[in-house]
C-alpha cells in the first residue's frame, strides 16, 4: 500500500519551531526576573528588621507649650524681683479689712504688711483694686521658698491644684527663677500664670472679670 505523503508545511495553524523557542525563551525570562525581584526584597525586609531591632529606642523629649486660657480657679499672686519670691497674700489684707466693714469706721486706703504694703481704690458695689508696694530687699530666696515645711508647701497644701494657680509678676532679672519655679509646680499638676514687670511697674490687681484677664493661668 502507498502510504499517504504528509506536508508540514501545508498545515494551516501550526507553529513555526522558532516562533515556539522564542515564547518559551521570553515566559522563562520574565520567570527568571521575577524570581531575581522578590529575592531582593525579601533580603530588604530582612534587613530592616535586623536594623530595627539592633537600633536602641530613641528617647522623645516632649516640650509644653503654655498658652493662657480662662479659668474659673483662685489666683495666688507672687513678685519675682532680683532673684527673690515675695507671697502677696490677698486673704491677710481681707482679713485686715473685717473689723472696718461694720460701717463704724471708713475703709482705710493703705494698708501696712510685714514685707509689703497695701493701696486700696474703691468702685460702684464691690469692685476694687490693691495695688501692692513691696519694700526693698522683700521676699524669700528660692531655697528658703522650697524647703520641707516651707512657704510653698504650705500653699500646696493649703490650696490644692484643682481649685487654685499660682501667678507671677517677674522683673527681667529673675527669668530663670521663675522657669525653675513654673516647672517645678507642674509636678504638682498647678496651673501657672505670669506677666513680665520691671522695677517701676506697677502691681495692681483688680476685681471683676474684665481685669482678670491680666492674670490667666497658662
Amino acid at each position: 500500500m502507498r502510504r499517504k505523503r504528509e506536508y508540514v508545511g501545508d498545515l494551516p495553524g501550526l507553529l513555526n519551531l522558532d516562533s515556539l523557542v522564542d515564547i518559551v525563551s521570553n515566559n522563562v525570562g520574565i520567570l527568571v526576573i521575577l524570581a531575581v525581584f522578590m529575592a531582593m526584597f525579601s533580603l530588604l525586609d530582612k534587613s530592616e528588621q535586623v536594623t530595627s531591632k539592633d537600633q536602641p529606642n530613641e528617647n522623645i523629649e516632649k516640650i509644653k507649650i503654655p498658652w493662657s486660657h480662662s479659668s474659673q480657679k483662685s489666683n495666688l499672686l507672687f513678685l519675682l524681683r532680683d532673684d527673690r519670691i515675695l507671697y502677696l497674700d490677698r486673704a491677710l489684707f481681707y482679713q485686715r479689712l473685717k473689723k472696718y466693714l461694720s460701717g463704724k469706721e471708713p475703709l482705710p486706703k493703705h494698708i501696712s504688711l510685714e514685707q509689703y504694703s497695701v493701696e486700696l481704690t474703691t468702685g460702684s458695689g464691690h469692685a476694687h483694686c490693691l495695688e501692692f508696694l513691696p519694700l526693698p530687699g522683700a521676699g524669700q530666696w528660692w531655697h528658703q521658698f522650697s524647703r520641707h515645711e516651707g512657704l510653698k508647701q504650705r500653699l500646696m497644701k493649703k490650696y490644692p491644684p484643682e481649685e487654685n494657680y499660682f501667678f507671677f509678676w517677674v522683673d527681667p532679672q529673675s527669668f530663670d527663677l521663675f522657669r525653675e519655679i513654673r516647672k517645678s509646680l507642674w509636678k504638682e499638676n498647678f496651673e501657672v500664670g505670669w506677666k513680665p514687670v520691671r522695677m517701676k511697674s506697677t502691681l495692681r490687681y483688680c476685681s471683676g472679670n474684665e481685669h482678670g484677664r491680666s492674670f490667666q493661668p497658662q
